[in-house]
Order: C-alpha cells, then sequence, then structure tokens
C-alpha cells in the first residue's frame, strides 16, 4: 500500500503570514505617521529599505548616505535568500497580489496578450542609472515603495476619509440612531487618524496611474513586477548569486500546477526549469505540487535554470535615449523667464535646489505629514525635473510655526533634520504686498476720495497672525485731521521667514494681496536668541530707583516653564506660549519687585493670559492694563507683563511706574481684541469679567454648575477660540454667566452641542424650549440656557431667572450676526 505523502505547506504559509504582517506595518506606519513621528520614531522605515532608491540617490550625489542601511541590508538579504523582498515585504507587490485576486475571473475571460516578455525592467533600470549621470534622479518616480506610499497616502487614504465622512454626516442625522452612528464615527476617525479629510494636489493623476498598473493584472499576474518594476530587475541581478533557488526532483510528472498557479510565470512549461531572476520565493509551487517534488535549497541544477534573453543592442539604446531625454527634462520655461530661479517654496530644512533634485525620490512622506495640508506635489510648473517633489502652497495651508515633522521623515535627506528653534530660524521664502490688491493700500490710493466720505478700510490680519515673535509685517500709519487712521502693512524681510500663514488669511479673494516667494537656498533670519535678547533690553539694570539683583533669567518652551512655575504651567501652556523672563529688582533695603514679560505666538493669545490672571482697575496702559493694589498686569501685543510685590510696602504708584518704563521701551503695536470677543453684548456686561482662552483647563477654573465636568464636552482645544464673560442685568442681584465657542466648522459645533445637551438633561429638574434655545434648571433652581448658531455655541449659565438668560443669548446672538 502507497503511503501519501504530506505536503510541506508552512513555508507558503509562513510567507503569507510575513507578507500580510509587512503590509499591515506599512499601513499602521502610513495612517499614524504624525503622531508616530512626533514622537521621533521611524516611521520612514519601509522607503529606507528601497535599494533602487538607496542606488539612485547615492550615485545621483556621488557620496555613500548612511540613512539607507537597511536597503543594503534588504541587497545582503537578496544575495543569500534570493529576490524574497517582492513577495514577502514590497507593499507595492502585496497591494497587486490582492488585486490579482480580484480579477481573477476577469483574467480568465480574458484573450488579450500584451508584451510578457521580462526584459523591459532591466532596460528601464539601465535606462534610469544612466540619467542620473546627466540628470537629478527619476528613480523615484518609478520605485514601487515610493509609488505605493503616495498611491495610499495621497490618494486612497484621503478618498476613504471623505467616504466614511460622507456617509456618517448623513446617518449622524438620523433620528433616535444618530446619537450611536456618532460614536462609530469617531471610533473610525481614531482607527484610522482622520480628524480632518485632506485634500493633495495632483491625486487624481496618482490615481489613475495607480490604477493603470494594477489594471494589467486582468491579463497577467504580477505584471508590474514581471516586465516593468526597476527595483525588482535589480534585485534579480544580486539573486543570481543566491544560495537559496528552486529545485525539482525526478518525481515531477509535469502536471502543470506549479506553472498554472505561478504569479511570475517564472516557470518553464514542464515544471521543471525555473527563469533566472523571476522566482521571488511566494513558495505557492511547493504548496500546490502533488508529488512534493518541489524544494528550495543551496543547489539547483543548471539544467533547470533558464537565462532572460537580454539584447546587448537594447541595453545601448536604453543608454543613449537616457543622455538624449536629460537636456528635455532640464528645460523649464518658469525657471528661465525667472532668471534661473523658480519660486518654489521648499519645506523647512530642504537642502540646496540642485541637490534636493538629486536626493528626493518623490515619496510623499512630507506631504503626508504636513500638519496643515500646505505641502503638495509639483505638477509642471518647475519644469519635469521637478515633478512630484514637494512644495508649500500657503494659500492652501501655512507652514506651522511650532512644527517640524516634515524634517523628520525624510528617508533621503533632501529634507535636512531641524529641531525647533533651527527650524524657526530658517526662512523658506519672502513675502511680498501687492500695493494694488491690499485693502488698506488701495484705500490710501483713493485717499481724496476717501477723505470727502470715509471708509474704515483697515486689515491687518496678516500681521495679527505673523508668528515672528518680533512680527515680520508692520505698519506705515496715515492719520488725517480728524485722527483717522490707514494703517498700510509693509513687510521686515530681515525676520520674514516665509511661512505663509498670512498669505493663507488674507482675506482678499483668488490670489492674496500678499504672497510668499520661495528662495534658494534657504537663509537663516536673526537667531531667535537675539529676540530673547531683546526681552531682556526690556529689563535693563536700572529702572528709576529700582536697581535689577536677580536675572534677567529666560524659560523658553513647556518645558522649561515647568521648571519656573512647577504645578501651574498648564493653563500658560493651553496659549501659544513661546517663553517668559524674568527678573527681580530692588529699591532702597526694604522694597523688592518681579517683574515677569511673556511672550506667546500672537497677540490673541496674550491678551488670553491677560484676562485669566488680571484683576483691579483699569490704568490705560498700552493694549490692556490692570492695577489691583501695588500688582500690576498689562497687555501690550504679543507680550504679558505682570509686576508683583516681593519684599516691602511698595506703593500702587512705583509699580505703575516701573510697568510705564517697560512699556515705553517696547515697540508699540494697535491689536485688536479676538474676534469672538466681538459677539459679546455690551448692555449689563461687567467691565474686566471676559476671559479668552481655547481649551478646558482654563474652563475648569471658572465656576459654572456645582457638578464638576470632567469630560472636555465642550470639544475645546486649540482651533477653538472661546470667551466667558459675567453679566448683571439688575443691580444687587448675582450675575451671571455668558460663554461663546467658535469652533473650526459646523459639524465640530453640532458634536459638541449635542454632547452639552445630553450632560445637562443627565443633571437637570426640568427642560423649556423657547424656539431654538434650550434652557435647563437645576436642583438649586438656577437656569442654564443654551444656543447653536452656525459654529458658534452660545451659552449663559448660574441664572435666577429664565428669561435673564435666554434674553442673553439673543442679544449675543443679535450682535453676531451684525459683526459677521
Amino acid at each position: 500500500m502507497q503511503t501519501k505523502q504530506v505536503k510541506n505547506e508552512w513555508p507558503y504559509y509562513g510567507r503569507r503570514v510575513v507578507q500580510y504582517l509587512s503590509f499591515s506595518i506599512f499601513l499602521y506606519l502610513l495612517l499614524f505617521l504624525d503622531p508616530l513621528t512626533e514622537k521621533d520614531l521611524s516611521a520612514n522605515i519601509f522607503l529606507r529599505m528601497s535599494p533602487l532608491s538607496a542606488v539612485g540617490v547615492m550615485m545621483a550625489l556621488k557620496s555613500f548616505v548612511l540613512k539607507y542601511w537597511p536597503a543594503l541590508f534588504v541587497l545582503l538579504l537578496t544575495i543569500l535568500f534570493g529576490r524574497f523582498f517582492c513577495a514577502w515585504i514590497c507593499p507595492m507587490g502585496t497591494t497587486i497580489d490582492i488585486t490579482d485576486r480580484l480579477f481573477a475571473g476577469l483574467r480568465k475571460k480574458s484573450q488579450g496578450k500584451i508584451y510578457d516578455g521580462r526584459r523591459f525592467k532591466y532596460y528601464l533600470l539601465a535606462f534610469l542609472l544612466i540619467s542620473l549621470l546627466f540628470t537629478p534622479q527619476w528613480v523615484g518616480w518609478f520605485d514601487p515603495i515610493s509609488i505605493a506610499t503616495n498611491a495610499y497616502a495621497i490618494s486612497i487614504h484621503p478618498y476613504g476619509i471623505h467616504l466614511i465622512d460622507g456617509l456618517f454626516s448623513y446617518l449622524n442625522a438620523i433620528p433616535l440612531i444618530g446619537d450611536l452612528f456618532v460614536f462609530i464615527h469617531k471610533g473610525f476617525q481614531s482607527t484610522l487618524f482622520a480628524y480632518h479629510a485632506p485634500f493633495f494636489r495632483g491625486h487624481g493623476i496618482l490615481l489613475s496611474a495607480g490604477v493603470l498598473l494594477i489594471s494589467f493584472g486582468i491579463v497577467y499576474r504580477r505584471y508590474w513586477c514581471r516586465n516593468i518594476c526597476p527595483m525588482g530587475a535589480m534585485l534579480a541581478l544580486f539573486s543570481d548569486w543566491s544560495f537559496f533557488k528552486r529545485n525539482v526532483s525526478s518525481s515531477c510528472t509535469s502536471c502543470g500546477l506549479c506553472v498554472e498557479r505561478c504569479g511570475m510565470g517564472a516557470i518553464s512549461n514542464d515544471g521543471h526549469g525555473t527563469k533566472e531572476g523571476e522566482c521571488v520565493l511566494c513558495m505557492t509551487c511547493q504548496k500546490v505540487c502533488p508529488e512534493n517534488s518541489i524544494t528550495f535549497g543551496m543547489r539547483q541544477p543548471t539544467e533547470q535554470k533558464y537565462a532572460v534573453d537580454l539584447s546587448k543592442r537594447a541595453f545601448l539604446v536604453s543608454g543613449i535615449t537616457s543622455a538624449a531625454m536629460a537636456p528635455l527634462i532640464k528645460l523649464n520655461y518658469t525657471k528661465s523667464i525667472n532668471k534661473g530661479h523658480a519660486s518654489l517654496i521648499r519645506p523647512p530644512g530642504a537642502v540646496d535646489e540642485g541637490e534636493f533634485l538629486a536626493r528626493c525620490i518623490r515619496c510623499g512622506e512630507c506631504v503626508k505629514v504636513c500638519k496643515t495640508n500646505g505641502l503638495h506635489p509639483v505638477v509642471l510648473e518647475a519644469g519635469v525635473e521637478s515633478l512630484w517633489t514637494p512644495k508649500l502652497i500657503p494659500r492652501l495651508g501655512y507652514c506651522d510655526y511650532g512644527c517640524v515633522l516634515c524634517t523628520r521623515v525624510c528617508p533621503s535627506g533632501a529634507i535636512r533634520r531641524l529641531d525647533l528653534e533651527e527650524k524657526r530660524e530658517i526662512a523658506l521664502g519672502k513675502a511680498r504686498i501687492d500695493h494694488s490688491r491690499c485693502i488698506p493700500w488701495v484705500g490710501y490710493a483713493r485717499l481724496p476720495e476717501l477723505e470727502k466720505r470715509w471708509q474704515d478700510l483697515n486689515c491687518g490680519v496678516c500681521e495679527e497672525v505673523c508668528p515672528v515673535p518680533t512680527k515680520a509685517i508692520h505698519f506705515n500709519t496715515y492719520v488725517d485731521a480728524q485722527q483717522r487712521e490707514i494703517r498700510r502693512p509693509f513687510v521686515r524681510e530681515d525676520v520674514c521667514i516665509g511661512c505663509g500663514f498670512c498669505e493663507k488669511v488674507c482675506p482678499v479673494l483668488g490670489t492674496a494681496a500678499i504672497v510668499v516667494e520661495g528662495i534658494q537656498p534657504q537663509k537663516k533670519i536673526r537667531s531667535l536668541k537675539d529676540f530673547s535678547n531683546k526681552s531682556n533690553s526690556f529689563l535693563p539694570e536700572t529702572i528709576g530707583e529700582w536697581r535689577r539683583v536677580f536675572g534677567p533669567n529666560t524659560y523658553e518652551g513647556k518645558e522649561k516653564l515647568y521648571e519656573y512655575i512647577n504645578g501651574g504651567a498648564e493653563p500658560y501652556v493651553s496659549y501659544s506660549f513661546v517663553r517668559v523672563v524674568s527678573a527681580e529688582y530692588q529699591k532702597g533695603t526694604d522694597k523688592k519687585i518681579l517683574i515677569d514679560i511673556w511672550e506667546f505666538g500672537c497677540p490673541e493669545d496674550a491678551f488670553g493670559v491677560f484676562s485669566k490672571d488680571r484683576a483691579g482697575t483699569d490704568i490705560k496702559l498700552s493694549n490692556g492694563s490692570a492695577l489691583f493694589h501695588n500688582c500690576l498686569y498689562l497687555w501690550n501685543g504679543a507680550n504679558f507683563i505682570r509686576i508683583e510685590p516681593r519684599e516691602g510696602d511698595v506703593l500702587p504708584e512705583e509699580v505703575t511706574f516701573v510697568g510705564k518704563s517697560i512699556i515705553d521701551a517696547m515697540p508699540y503695536t494697535k491689536v485688536s481684541l479676538p474676534a469672538v470677543m466681538e459677539y459679546l453684548p455690551e448692555q449689563y456686561l461687567i467691565q474686566g469679567s471676559p476671559k479668552f482662552f481655547h481649551k478646558k483647563i482654563i474652563l475648569d477654573n471658572i465656576y459654572i454648575s456645582d457638578n464638576f465636568i470632567e469630560e472636555n464636552v465642550f470639544h475645546l482645544s486649540e482651533k477653538t477660540d472661546a470667551v466667558i464673560a459675567e453679566y448683571r442685568l439688575e443691580a444687587d442681584t448675582e450675575p451671571l454667566k455668558l460663554m461663546l465657542i467658535r469652533y473650526p466648522d459646523n459639524n465640530i459645533a453640532r458634536v459638541a452641542f449635542d454632547d452639552v445637551i445630553r450632560l445637562w438633561r443627565s443633571w437637570s429638574e426640568k427642560e423649556f424650549t423657547e424656539g431654538t434655545i434650550l434652557t435647563f434648571r437645576d436642583k438649586a433652581r438656577r437656569y442654564t440656557s443654551c444656543l447653536l448658531q452656525a459654529n458658534i455655541l452660545f451659552m449663559t449659565f448660574l441664572a435666577l431667572n429664565k428669561n435673564d438668560g435666554v434674553l442673553l443669548l439673543n442679544l449675543a446672538r443679535e450682535n453676531s450676526q451684525e459683526v459677521q
């Protein structure tokens, strides 16, 4: 009786496990690229495993690039084990395997025949490598890992997010079960790290190219890997030295199962032979062989080797074509008319343009990780040689002053790694104001007409958002006889970093009135230490009779702030904290004061801290002031100044003198209150009570309910602007509070409103409805009223009379409509 042989299937299933585990890791690293990069983890490891990109970059630079050590390790393993990478690790290969299975039915019916000679990928590899002698590299356009990264990051992931958001925007509105879908939607957002749907330029081109590549699977399996992939050709050449090859024993019956199932078409018709360099060690033939005739080992009979027939003439044509195309690739109309300069705003840390084009592998990692969605692929505006390299488009998104993620993900070193302080000193470009479009400049040009019929044409949005501590945008102010002024902005090029925030927010429709033009090479502006020294200059050795006895000490960044005020730093960090400079002064032998000069990313946040800490009466100093006994609080532009007594009987007049001296030494900038403050009704407002903030930690320290609000039901974040103020509708009555929160969009506002309503319903004894206003009465018979208007949430708290809260909400709503 013949014993039935047990099939050796574990290598096949082991390969499948490794393949899908690698693919899962690839997707995970791509989906969570932002948080992983913030933790400084090597999320770009797959791109650094590409031998094709590694060789391309090193040949283009004519130097060794240490970052590509994983690629060299892959080549070493290829020499030992063969062309395993394509079937075990490559995300492009896995994607094609998946789509090929979907096309199985169509492939059986297909009668089409296209080229399947295996030679083209070798000629393409030769073309690409020879081209590196004449031009920067084109290798990134054909690298399978770069293609897969681009396809998933720039097309598939954003499309998926848009589809999910669109579906749930419908499902969330379904009565009764809508809340369940809101919960499910949040789960999807967390799982896919998709809190907003990004948009990338050229996504349709990339998707079309991806669809074309996988559609070849209708005719042949793994067509890209067989015939086009230049990295596959490189691995095939190295696999010729492999010690691990396919071997067929004499028990083979030439049944043809292995030939039929081989995705690479690497097996000869009789099942014995293997085309050199074409086997990717998928182990499928070993699994399906009914006779267990196939093994993989160190020896392969000579008669079982089949060489791919390569033509010397074709290689020669590849070289000539590559050399002939080099000048065509370099032709750049835009660069020519700009006298050799293409006004591209490269990411911060980009090396000089020539080296950048040689290093950049067009992988899209920096584009994917950009927080503001400002980085996009170049199409043809800078010539073919710059195709698919990254550039900043400020009208779509600016370069975040506090972000260095793109400098950490670049696998090839085209973008240098920068720490935050170094990045803040790099100028990507320079802003330029178009006087024919800028609102104040246009108004100034019409001055004779304007003086007859005055209109307020002041804007200043660009200056407000400029993140540079000393502001790169200042004003030339014209004042007429009636003290009416026109503030015309101008750019200080010595400190402008070209971040594009001003261009992003410019209210002029179409092309902005202020545009950023890229500069190459990127230049270093004045060091931020100079700015810190400038803060120190506001704290001189002496201020009148006061003598500095300690400091000034600078605490920059939140870690240093924790050292300064451990346990109380979080509220200040919730604003755009930059630094605080502290010094102690003494007068005589018994009087000491402490002076803190706080600097924030924008005047609005400096006002927020001022509104949080202030107490006392306004003494009309700078942008805002409050004197409480002998403590003085000042707001000046992006600075908050606090002067407090330390020893002795310090008089109010003395701290006022010190405060005025510091303010006189500072540049004065006329600023506006945060926009959300304009929605507050003036009627019944208790002066000095409004507090402006962004995050929940500030609200936690304000009494609005007897119940502690543990969760962030208001959905407060750095993207929300909120203000809370006290109102007294009648004399000698307890004040009630009015809070306004402006959200980035209507959807977030609706989710927050629903969560707030759900929480207050769980606390209240009774609920009232008056139009669109909901009112809740608690056990202490105090009333909380809520109103949602577009992206603004209005709420009143602690009202002793239901009508008082409703009246205040209606006033606030009317005020917001007038402002908008």
